[in-house]
């Protein structure tokens, strides 16, 4: 199993990087990144872009005005679009049966950068011969049940937002690393 995931375990973490980004600078360093590591589609990034960059990435994802595409799993899954709700506790639990907690930088468990990197703690966790059905389960859970359900939404909100190329080569990665994590997930033989 892990072999055919191995190859989406950077990507997940360039993503994570890019998604938990705070600073222009951190955004310029997580875009460079994955343009190094997947150059389809990436815009090169000058002072001008990234300015035009970290000013989309705030406006859809971080705030202060309401938000075009929350990156948290609580606001599309849950009943009541709001932060913290049962999803947030479904993650919660889920990065605490891997030995994870997430940082205590204010944002809820299921803020996207720690989903991915449960993604990634769980692709290693059955590399071990002893992880069992569990982590198997746990990642089926993850890809099926969670991120891909909520990640479409996200990206179509995003997208809709009208984002600059730069961020819309970010989404297209996240939707290109989301439908083959999704496929090598829960239809390849362990």
């Amino acid at each position: 199993m892990s072999a055919q995931l191995a190859p989406l375990r950077r990507p997940a973490l360039l993503l994570r990087d890019f998604f938990a980004a705070r600073t222009r600078e951190e955004l310029r360093t997580a875009y460079a990144a994955l343009a190094a590591h997947m150059p389809d589609g990436f815009p090169p990034l000058g002072d001008a872009e990234a300015a035009r960059l970290e000013y989309a990435f705030n406006r859809l994802f971080v705030g202060p005005d309401a938000l075009p595409a929350p990156p948290y799993a609580s606001v599309y899954l849950d009943a009541d679009p709001l932060h913290m709700g049962p999803s947030t506790l479904d993650m919660r639990a889920l990065l605490h049966s891997l030995g994870l907690a997430a940082p205590h930088d204010g944002q809820p468990d299921d803020f996207l950068p720690y989903e991915l990197e449960a993604w990634h703690a769980l692709t290693l966790l059955l590399d071990n011969d002893t992880a069992g059905p569990a982590a198997r389960e746990a990642l089926q859970w993850l890809c099926g049940e969670h991120l891909g359900r909520w990640l479409p939404v996200f990206l179509q909100r995003a997208r809709q937002a009208g984002p600059p190329p730069e961020l819309l080569a970010v989404l297209d990665a996240l939707d290109v690393w989301r439908a083959a994590s999704l496929q090598r997930s829960l239809y390849e033989n362990a």
